[in-house]
């Protein structure tokens, strides 16, 4: 790490924690993570099927796309702490609600759409544009540390909500969850989060000089082959990581796994995301970012076709679980990435809120794509023949950007 590297890190070190706090809080992390924990407990409370239950998770999906470009205007405006503190205490005032749910389905959908619709303000948008501020030369391990947030989140918060649920129920559960963003990341970000080295711990924007930003407009990106190549690759690659995330342990007891293994095999896919997150970022301040990609994606497909060959080992099996993870790992990282470098920060918000919507957009539509699939083929080994070419398509198109130009470093002028 070079000595200007090392200073960004000394200068920044408590906006990164505030970032990885909100991230791990927030839609993209404690929400998406802990979901699977309530679908039994809602199943035994109010008679709903399974399947009931788990579709709510689409409509989280689908809120959240819809609110991204939407959130990215407002920070490129506002600021992003005082949407993020805003959204984040409206994501905690839902889950406390939630306690008070009755038997209609149709309500607990509502009450999610409502959720991913005001806890818009604390996805990805909103944090990695301060991160891509405050860092420059450590731009990818900084994104890494701060999207590690959700990795955390992945490992623990499942765990200890399940805990909770065990001892006061399904409301606890939820209560819990609402206290912990209430009270410990609201806090740690009101107290640590700055937009930009210039500006005055708790300030709001428009309280410091405007930062003029180098960069392209909206309207500019869309005009650009980045933009499109960007968006086209990732919509691919979050299908097939969300298809197969949510698919990997029937996929694997269906590729002959025991259910107890399986499962076991699942949980390594949640470290390999954490230290991936780190992982890739430190690449990316390293290499050229599109051959970073070119590769992760083409492992990943690799393990996908590994994944089909029947008899597999169990440690190929697990290579290519972490292939998957790394791959997972990877996407949000260079999404943020790739739009700070290729479009600049100049309207880094809206921009990469409509990248967003093309990744959600894939992310909700991976896992029906592949359950109709399964329906279909009663096997998996399709799912992953089309995962493999969906991925090396990702590979390919995000692989071919050329070298980002040079819009100067995200600082407020002096």
């Amino acid at each position: 790490m070079t000595p200007d590297t090392l200073s960004e890190f000394k200068r920044g070190w408590r906006v990164l924690l505030a970032t990885s706090a909100g991230n791990g809080s927030g839609l993209s992390g404690i929400p998406f993570y802990t979901f699977g924990v309530f679908v039994l407990p809602l199943v035994a409370a109010f008679g709903w099927t399974r399947g009931e239950v788990s579709t709510a998770a689409s409509f989280l999906i689908v809120g959240t796309a819809i609110t991204a470009p939407i959130i990215g205007g407002i920070i490129d405006r506002f600021g992003a702490r005082r949407v993020g503190l805003i959204s984040l205490l409206a994501l905690s005032i839902g889950y406390a609600l939630l306690t008070q749910l009755g038997g209609s389905i149709a309500m607990f959908y509502a009450a999610w759409l409502l959720m991913s619709l005001v806890g818009g303000g604390t996805t990805p948008v909103v944090w990695t544009r301060t991160v891509n501020i405050w860092f420059d030369r450590g731009r990818g391990l900084a994104l890494g540390l701060a999207l590690a947030g959700s990795g955390l989140a992945g490992i623990f918060a499942p765990v200890l909500t399940n805990k909770a649920i065990a001892a006061y129920g399904w409301q606890g559960g939820y209560i819990a969850l609402a206290g912990f963003i209430l009270l410990v990341s609201i806090p740690v970000i009101a107290v640590f989060f700055r937009e930009h080295p210039d500006q005055p711990v708790g300030a709001q924007a428009g309280t410091t000089p405007v930062a003029d930003f180098g960069g392209l407009t909206l309207e500019e990106s869309l005009r650009t082959s980045a933009f499109w190549k960007i968006a086209l690759g990732f919509f691919f690659v979050s299908s097939v990581i969300a298809a197969l995330i949510i698919n990997l342990v029937p996929l694997l007891v269906d590729r002959g796994m025991p259910q107890v293994g399986a499962a076991k095999v699942a949980g390594i896919m949640g470290i390999a995301v954490l230290v991936g997150r780190i992982g890739i970022g430190f690449l990316l301040d390293r290499f050229h970012a599109p051959a970073v990609a070119r590769i992760m994606l083409t492992l990943c497909a690799l393990g996908c076709l590994l994944l089909t060959l029947p008899g597999t080992p169990g440690w190929v099996v697990g290579i290519s679980v972490v292939s998957l993870g790394l791959a997972a790992a990877a996407e949000v990282d260079l999404v943020a990435y790739l739009t700070s470098r290729y479009l600049g920060m100049k309207a880094y918000g809206r921009i990469y809120g409509f990248q967003l919507t093309a990744f959600y957009a894939g992310a909700a539509l991976g896992p029906l794509a592949a359950g109709l699939a399964y329906d279909h083929f009663e096997s998996y080994v399709p799912v992953l023949y089309t995962a493999a070419a969906a991925l090396l398509v990702g590979a390919i198109v995000t692989g071919t950007l050329g070298k980002a130009p040079d819009f100067g470093p995200a600082r407020t002028p002096h």
